[in-house]
């Protein structure tokens, strides 16, 4: 685990920018690189990402740092709406882990930025526009790159040895799992605080600062992209879909799917299906 911080100088590949259409229409599926570290950050939008045998959410704010030779990628079954930067970095050394390793296997690889997100999504920007423009030398989007390097290990380094923070995101872990598994039942923010153990505000308030919304917003994330997966690939009625997703009813479905996605489920099969009214 990382624990004294030093400044760090790595090689800058390249810096992809992926939009939301091609995120939601060409998953990158999983796949690892053996000679480079990606940082891949959220820029906007949300969706799943698997890295080392563990799949996350992921929104604007979350980082997910994928070590050389380590699997990662989108997964395939989650409707990502993700706008997403990936810095790529070669010749990477960190004390005590391998060459293009930022973190320890143990490590968690994601990080959800909140006070300095104003700060990384700014040198992602500006590295963007070097690239585009191509209007400075090459040390010009190396110095951003290492930049965004030393302000994403600056951030590991002070959470480190706070064991708190690493039980709190175990177990982070342990409720979003529940809730990927239980997610077409009925169930309150109580209910989970008595499973869990927990208070319902402290459950809501770790999960929140972690995620960057609540535990119940999670919920309804999910059964809304179980709705769009299941209005594009199946022929199942919008009020079976409303009942197997766990919705009160079906009038309460669509007026929450309208809300979140912008069109009525049925608007939304026929657009993606190309079919008519």
């Amino acid at each position: 685990m990382i624990r004294k911080q030093i400044a760090l100088d790595a090689e800058f590949v390249e810096l992809i920018y992926v939009g939301e259409e091609y995120h939601r229409n060409h998953s990158q599926l999983i796949h690892k690189h053996d000679d480079v570290l990606e940082l891949f950050y959220i820029m906007n939008g949300s969706g799943q990402y698997t890295a080392a045998g563990r799949t996350y959410p992921v929104r604007r704010g979350s980082l997910v740092i994928c070590n050389a030779g380590v699997m990662h990628g989108e997964s395939p079954y989650w409707h990502n709406t993700m706008i997403s930067y990936c810095c790529v970095l070669r010749r990477l050394m960190v004390p005590g882990l391998p060459k293009n390793t930022l973190t320890a296997p143990t490590s968690s690889p994601v990080c959800f930025f909140i006070d300095d997100r104003e700060t990384v999504e700014s040198i992602l920007r500006a590295l963007h526009q070097q690239q585009v423009t191509q209007d400075s030398p090459q040390v010009v989007s190396c110095l951003l790159a290492n930049a965004l390097l030393n302000l994403i290990y600056a951030r590991l380094c002070r959470y480190a040895d706070d064991t708190d923070v690493i039980r709190s995101e175990e177990f982070l872990q342990c409720i979003i799992a529940w809730l990927d598994n239980h997610y077409r039942e009925p169930m309150t923010l109580e209910e989970l605080g008595t499973r869990f153990h927990i208070s319902p505000s402290y459950l809501s308030h770790i999960f929140k600062t972690e995620t960057g919304f609540s535990p119940m917003k999670y919920l309804l994330y999910r059964r809304v992209g179980e709705s769009q997966r299941l209005l594009m690939n199946s022929d199942l009625p919008v009020s079976q879909i409303s009942d197997q997703l766990g919705f009160n009813d079906n009038s309460h479905f669509c007026r929450t799917f309208k809300k979140y996605v912008g069109l009525t489920p049925s608007a939304y099969r026929h657009h993606f299906r190309g079919t008519h009214p």
